[in-house]
């Protein structure tokens, strides 16, 4: 029988060719057509190609049964069989139109011819359909899912930067919108204000005046024995144990402490009813009572009273100035007298007046 790669003359029955190692058809008669295809990517090769023109891949049969399976899966050329220049002769004066189904059609009958044909078409039918696919090496298979991946990553990046903007969680976005406003207002000025800002901006300047108006309108004296009962009331708070007796329990117990800030905690109490006193003196000041008003000594008497009353805690204020004169590392028990020398110049005539005209001195309606 004749080898269908070289053409050489080799024994019936041999499955591979001696001389260039081709596949023969093995020990059934069967032999190669004119055509084969490669393993790598499915394309006919002729006879006559020892690669692949398309995948550069090594024809089947070329490679050398001795090879190493590890060459063979990678495709690699390095066993390819030595060329012998019996080979030589043989490929160069050989016309390059001969077919193997011309040699085949000279060796053999027409209906041998067909029916090795079929069978070679049936065997080349079978491996293609039994074949598993596999990966090409040459050619990457476009992956459908990669633009299904891209479209979520950036769904989701947009609604992370859509969350942020909204929940704002480092607080930002407000001093955006002030900077954006301040910008604006600052490019399109006339823009910022309405049409008729001139009414606008008049327009709260009604209620001030209606009420300042009426302020200086002189109260009735049922009002005003109202606002002195209200009064009474707040000087009489101010005198108690609660609020003037804690005063001086906190000055006996604190103003000679070698700590500075258990003194100041000490002499908070007795600054804010000061305050508080000196605003009951504003408003008894302020008070537009009637005039001729039947209420005028009573007036006067709650302006004394509130007045024995400051004289009272102003003095206690004073001796915390000079105890909170010294500050850490100073010791106020070595200034004592110093501390006490403005109770002891105001005396005790606002403490005595205060007492002794208290309860005579309440509004009574006239």
């Amino acid at each position: 029988m004749i080898c269908p790669n070289c053409l050489k003359t080799v024994e019936d029955g041999t499955t591979f060719c001696p001389h260039c190692h081709a596949y023969m058809g093995g020990t059934t008669g069967e032999s190669r057509s004119d055509f084969v295809f490669c393993e790598g990517c499915g394309a006919r090769l002729s006879i006559h190609d020892r690669t692949c023109p398309k995948c550069g891949r090594p024809a089947p049969g070329i490679l050398s049964v001795k090879s190493a399976s590890s060459d063979l899966a990678a495709g690699r050329t390095a066993s390819f069989p030595r060329l012998t220049p019996e080979i030589i002769d043989t490929e160069t004066s050989r016309p390059s139109s001969v077919s193997v189904a011309e040699v085949l059609n000279d060796t053999m009958s027409p209906a041998e011819t067909s029916v090795l044909r079929a069978a070679d078409l049936e065997q080349q039918a079978r491996k293609l359909a039994s074949a598993p696919l596999q990966d090409d090496p040459y050619h990457s298979r476009r992956h459908p899912r990669k633009g299904l991946v891209v479209s979520l990553i950036s769904l989701l990046v947009v609604g992370s930067v859509a969350a942020f903007i909204y929940f704002d969680p480092m607080h930002v976005m407000p001093g955006f919108y002030e900077s954006f406003q301040n910008a604006a207002h600052e490019m399109f000025p006339s823009r910022q204000l309405p049409e008729d800002h001139d009414a606008v901006a008049t327009a709260p300047a009604k209620p001030k005046k209606e009420e300042a108006e009426r302020d200086s309108q002189p109260l009735t004296d049922d009002q005003v024995f109202d606002k002195l009962t209200t009064i009474y009331q707040q000087i009489l708070d101010y005198g108690s144990s609660d609020r003037f007796g804690s005063c001086v329990d906190a000055f006996n117990n604190a103003y000679l402490a070698s700590s500075y800030t258990d003194r100041e905690e000490a002499s908070a109490s007795a600054y804010e009813l000061r305050d508080s006193v000196q605003k009951t003196i504003d408003e008894l000041n302020q008070l537009q009572a009637p005039e001729n008003s039947v209420y005028t000594e009573d007036i006067e008497h709650m302006k004394q009273l509130a007045q024995w009353m400051y004289g009272r805690i102003d003095q206690i204020c004073a001796s915390w100035d000079v105890s909170l004169s010294y500050k850490d590392g100073e010791l106020p028990s070595d200034h004592q007298d110093e501390i006490l020398a403005p109770m002891r110049r105001a005396g005790s005539s606002d403490y005595d007046s205060y007492y002794e005209n208290i309860e005579a001195w309440e509004p009574q309606r006239k």
